[in-house]
């Protein structure tokens, strides 16, 4: 286990504790720790820019996975964001503001239920390629494209965004202030208190090093429902709803799990086939009480 970091000066963006913070977690140089007043899980220290850089964020090549090999998928996956908004209430009409955009897929479902679509997005390549297809797309964070947007938005959306952030009060305090009064905002992200998560880092990634959930170093900050909850009433948001729902165990054999990220040998063979057995008995029963690896969350501005 690495230790604790030795800057006392670092600040949880949830409670406002300071550290150092106890270790959690640590992989290929990057550490996530956790606030023991909180609970939120963070890296710490956190990443460089270069580090960012050097992910899939810049990736043109994962800009044509998107628009390729992956389309199918994420179409899939922006019907069910849509379907999700309707049967939380939220019908589809008004503008919309989808923050962390990609190529556009959920603004291609959202325009055709009827909403009228902004996106943001940081990647450069992404975000040229969606504005190719024809959407209505600025480059960069929501901070640095504020001057660009009109605001009155009656929904913004942060689909698996918010754990990417470099400072997410910030960013949620301005989609606040771009919300028009009863606007909506709506937000998909991992559940680090999900059982299925819980479970695999009790039973194999503390003796083994190796753990499915995090992905380091693109996830920033990684959430339970109550430091969700009240990350978004300190930005002021008001009738906050959070619900869990389950990552299909697919998408972990295909990233943290798959051969490239384990190896074919007899440990890699080992470690899949652990989890494997894990989320078998785990994800049904999460879903039953409501402790799925995943959280939806709907708040408002009510002002």
């Amino acid at each position: 286990m690495p230790e604790a970091t030795t800057d006392q000066n670092t600040e949880c963006i949830v409670c406002g504790g300071r550290g150092p913070f106890p270790p959690l977690f640590a992989s290929h140089g990057f550490t996530m720790v956790s606030c023991p007043v909180c609970g939120l899980v963070f890296q710490d220290p956190q990443p460089t820019d270069g580090d960012l850089a050097a992910t899939y964020y810049h990736d043109e090549e994962w800009t044509k996975a998107m628009l390729g090999p992956l389309r199918e998928k994420l179409r899939e996956r922006a019907a069910e964001q849509v379907r999700r908004l309707r049967a939380a209430g939220i019908e589809p009409s008004g503008t919309l503001l989808d923050v962390g955009c990609a190529a556009g897929s959920f603004m291609t479902a959202a325009r055709a239920a009827g909403w009228q679509a902004t996106g943001v997005e940081l990647g450069e390549a992404t975000a040229a390629a969606a504005r190719e297809r024809g959407l209505d797309v600025r480059t960069g964070t929501l901070g640095d494209v504020m001057d660009e947007l009109e605001g009155g938005y009656s929904l913004i959306t942060f689909w698996d965004v918010l754990e990417h952030l470099r400072d997410p009060r910030r960013e949620l305090a301005l989609a606040l202030g771009l919300l028009r009064p009863g606007g909506v905002v709506a937000a998909t992200l991992p559940n680090v208190a999900g059982w299925y998560p819980r479970a695999t880092y009790r039973l194999i990634a503390r003796p083994t090093g190796r753990w499915e959930y995090p992905e380091l170093p693109v996830h920033l900050y990684d959430f339970s429902p109550a430091t969700l909850r009240r990350l978004l009433a300190n930005a002021g948001f008001s009738d906050i709803e959070v619900r869990t729902f389950a990552t299909p165990f697919w998408y972990y054999r295909g990233l943290s799990l798959s051969v490239g990220a384990l190896g074919g040998r007899v440990r890699g063979r080992a470690l899949r086939a652990a989890f494997e057995l894990i989320h078998l008995p785990v994800y049904p029963a999460a879903r039953l009480a409501h402790r799925e690896n995943s959280q939806f969350v709907l708040a408002r501005r009510l002002d």
